[in-house]
């Protein structure tokens, strides 16, 4: 029987940030994305560029930051006061390549590289390097002034995003397909207590936390994993399936593992139905999943279930109606079951908020288009581990714990 691979987001196209005259604030734009990144535990690779004011007689004082060590590189060429090419040392742009070889080498997530320019443009610079990762299907990102857009075209054979220079458009490259990673890699490790498994929810817990995420239908009438399947797991390899694993189970188990990191008893924000954020929207409002009073509470709402009733939408309808929609509710099942990073990217410019107890609860999912996160912190483990094990739904949670929301402010 064959084995699937593993879970991987999709291959990037190189993406390159087209600017007018002048780059210090694209050159900015690079630097902040890329500190961003790697302090959520991406591991990212290559060099950006800062400026330092007038060196001299000659143009500001430029260096190639390598992202991963910090180290500079001068590549300021002072010609002296009567020469109009006090620009860039060819030699100094050498000396950085090696931090782009070093991120190739070690397949970084992401080798960002300051600019594509007059020498790239020529085939010298760092266009070796730029032309090694795309090969080596690394994710690129540079930056591209207007007059050399050609020379781009051509140096990557039309296979490149083009990019406004601004924060959303990098994050919308990104794509959401790495939000799995990225939760990953906030969760600190602890020693696994113990996992519940009832006809429709999930329970993980450690010594101080507790995570919930949704049984999938797929699971139902399969035979569980004896609890000793889990025994002595640490939280981090038991959330690693929410991000690598195509089975259901494994994958929903995931899922909570990573709740029982970010739903934590400190988490604090409105105590609101999430549903409640789309009232009074004039505008379309899409809801995935059919959530407990959703017709009391939005009966407008046109809604889209995997097993519609007459009234609701079959899950295809998804890239029909939220292009366009004013408001997207979507169940947190999403998570687990790997259709989120499609449902976000058809929601864009729509207001989004993830719904049910096993949303994650960090402002790590804002990022990749999601506005509001309601989700749920358990305080009596006991109790509502006796409703999992007894079947209940959510609608029987409410006694057990408090629904928290956040939002991206």
């Amino acid at each position: 029987m064959p084995t699937l691979r593993h879970a991987v987001p999709p291959p990037l196209r190189p993406g390159a940030v087209i600017h007018g005259p002048g780059s210090l604030a694209v050159d900015d734009l690079l630097d902040r994305f890329t500190a961003e990144l790697r302090r959520r535990g991406f591991r990212v690779g290559g060099v950006v560029q800062r400026n330092y004011g007038a060196l001299d007689d000659c143009a500001d004082r430029m260096e190639l930051v390598d992202v991963a060590t910090g180290k500079a590189f001068n590549i300021s060429q002072n010609l002296g006061r009567e020469s109009q090419s006090c620009r860039v040392d060819p030699a100094g742009v050498a000396d950085a390549s090696q931090a782009l070889r070093r991120a190739i080498e070690e397949r970084a997530d992401l080798l960002v590289v300051n600019k594509f320019a007059g020498l790239e443009a020529h085939g010298k610079g760092l266009a070796d390097e730029l032309l090694s990762a795309i090969a080596e299907g690394i994710p690129v990102l540079t930056s591209v002034g207007s007059r050399y857009l050609n020379e781009w075209q051509s140096f990557t054979g039309g296979f490149t995003a083009l990019l406004s220079p601004d924060e959303d458009a990098l994050w919308r490259w990104w794509g959401t397909h790495r939000l799995y990673d990225d939760l990953l890699h906030g969760v600190e490790d602890a020693p696994v207590r113990r996992v519940t498994i009832g006809a429709k929810w999930i329970m993980v817990e450690t010594d101080g936390t507790v995570g919930l995420a949704a049984r999938p239908s797929a699971s139902l009438g399969a035979d569980l994993p004896p609890p000793e399947r889990w025994a002595g797991a640490g939280l981090k390899a038991l959330a690693l399936p929410a991000a690598r694993s195509w089975d259901p189970l494994e994958t929903a188990v995931g899922v909570a593992a990573l709740n029982a990191h970010y739903n934590h008893p400190g988490v604090t924000g409105d105590a609101a139905n999430g549903l409640d954020l789309f009232t009074g929207m004039d505008g379309r409002v899409v809801v995935i999943g059919a959530f407990p009073q959703l017709a009391k509470r939005l009966p407008n709402a046109q809604v889209i279930e995997m097993k519609p009733r007459d009234d609701e939408y079959p899950e295809a309808a998804g890239e029909w109606l939220l292009p366009g929609a004013e408001g997207a509710a979507i169940t947190s099942s999403s998570l687990a079951n790997r259709t989120l990073p499609r449902l976000l990217s058809a929601s864009t410019g729509a207001r989004v908020a993830l719904v049910g107890p096993g949303t994650p609860l960090t402002g790590r999912l804002f990022r990749y288009g999601v506005d509001s996160l309601a989700g749920f912190v358990v305080e009596d483990r006991e109790a509502l581990r006796r409703v999992i094990l007894d079947g209940g739904s959510s609608q029987a949670f409410h006694r057990h714990g408090r629904f928290v929301t956040l939002h991206n402010t």
